[in-house]
């Protein structure tokens, strides 16, 4: 009797040890989220600190800089934690194409900014229009709150192209909302293209997604 007792016990305490070792945080986890926390924060204060030019079209060329550059830090964080290998060089190639936006946002902010177009009341409007948007790239990077940030999906691989897919969305609203105000035809094509190049990237990361939860 007594031996089926110790043995009981000592199921009770195998069974019980298992299901607290399921319920420890993983760690890869946590430092994956711990990085969107980072980058969900540097974005923040990046927006937060850019300065007003007096010309909306390089208030928006600005922001897109720190946006593409959330994005390839989003995608780096994945290529160091993601689970499946298959996925490296997809991220890799979307890292590629954040790359060339960058470079072409930079090259059209550098001509704007040789021969700006001062309108302060114009640049007021647009920085109004574009507060609730900004506010909504944040919430969907990482809601805010004391609550910690959690996994969208199962997975990280999941989590990210989940996170990626909102950030399209939300960056589509973005130039959209520049198109309607911006008179400069430099801006105007580049805010097509990065539109087009973004719905583009959308298709690939939703078949990517669509392939995971498989």
């Amino acid at each position: 009797m007594i031996k089926k007792i110790l043995i009981l016990v000592a199921t009770i305490f195998l069974l019980t040890d298992s299901a607290q070792a399921a319920d420890q945080p993983n760690l890869k986890e946590m430092d994956y989220l711990k990085k969107i926390d980072l980058i969900h924060l540097e974005l923040k204060d990046s927006l937060k600190t850019t300065d007003k030019t007096g010309d909306l079209n390089i208030d928006f060329l600005n922001q897109m800089i720190h946006y593409e550059r959330a994005l390839i830090m989003l995608a780096k964080n994945e290529l160091q934690y993601g689970e499946r290998k298959e996925l490296k060089e997809p991220v890799n190639e979307l890292i590629h194409e954040f790359k060339l936006n960058l470079k072409k946002i930079n090259k059209i902010q550098k001509i704007i900014s040789e021969n700006p177009t001062f309108d302060e009341a114009k640049e007021a409007g647009y920085l109004a229009s574009f507060e609730g948007i900004h506010q909504q790239i944040l919430s969907e990077l990482k809601a805010e709150g004391d609550d910690p940030t959690v996994l969208i999906g199962e997975s990280i691989d999941s989590d990210f192209f989940n996170r990626l897919l909102k950030q399209f969305d939300v960056l589509i609203i973005v130039i959209n909302n520049l198109l309607l105000q911006t008179e400069n035809d430099e801006v105007s094509e580049l805010a097509n293209e990065l539109i087009k190049n973004t719905e583009e990237l959308k298709v690939t990361t939703s078949k990517l997604l669509e392939e995971i939860n498989q």
